[in-house]
């Protein structure tokens, strides 16, 4: 689980990020747990009990503002990934002297926050990654794991069937794609398919029956 943090002094700023971070987080399948602050004091009283993996941190803020917060937590914490967010470019060297992760400038953009998220779990792969990429028709294709009913393998085609895109067509090898969905919910069933277990409705003699009515063989060929 990712521990992301929001300090922000704006209530109106304050609630447009949360927002758009719980909607980014949730479009690629990663599970986190949201701390919501309105000032760098309270934002440090809850992080000596609870360190947070991933800070977005306002700077001008009144009392403790964001650089000086920054400063407290890498006292004790040289991991944790600031993203520092301000209207000023104008502390960008201050910002880079406490490591941070990233720099956003006001007003919040969805498509930049989203690119920070990214760069955090290039970082940190292994950070509870669940969701899976995938080129489709030449374009890059986000797709949860809770969404995926299951992969159906067509010679050198996979089809992943999902519970809110539809049939996303995958030129590659399903052996390749069960390696990128390392998760206890997936079953590698059959030779030509691979089933997320909790979309599983029932069993009749040798077939799982989806949720979808899809009939997925139990037993490998061969």
């Amino acid at each position: 689980m990712i521990k992301v943090a929001i300090c922000e002094d704006s209530r109106m700023d304050r609630e447009l990020l949360r927002r758009i971070v719980t909607y980014l987080m949730q479009e690629r399948g990663l599970t986190f747990q949201l701390g919501v602050f309105e000032s760098g004091e309270t934002l440090m009283r809850d992080y000596e009990k609870h360190p947070f993996d991933l800070i977005f941190l306002d700077i001008m803020m009144s009392g403790l503002d964001g650089l000086e917060t920054g400063r407290r937590i890498r006292q004790s914490d040289v991991q944790a990934e600031i993203v520092y967010c301000t209207s000023s470019k104008d502390f960008a060297i201050a910002a880079y002297e406490i490591h941070a992760m990233g720099y956003l400038l006001k007003p919040y953009e969805p498509g930049r926050i989203g690119a920070v998220i990214d760069y955090y779990m290039l970082k940190h792969p292994q950070e509870n990654r669940k969701y899976i990429e995938v080129k489709s028709h030449r374009k890059s294709v986000i797709i949860p794991f809770k969404d995926i009913l299951f992969m159906e393998s067509d010679n050198k085609v996979v089809y992943i069937h999902t519970t809110t895109q539809g049939d996303v067509k995958v030129y590659n090898r399903l052996d390749v794609l069960e390696a990128e969905v390392q998760d206890e919910r997936f079953l590698r069933c059959h030779q030509s398919y691979l089933l997320n277990l909790q979309y599983v409705a029932g069993i009749v003699n040798s077939d799982f029956i989806m949720i979808d009515d899809s009939m997925i063989p139990i037993r490998k060929s061969g």
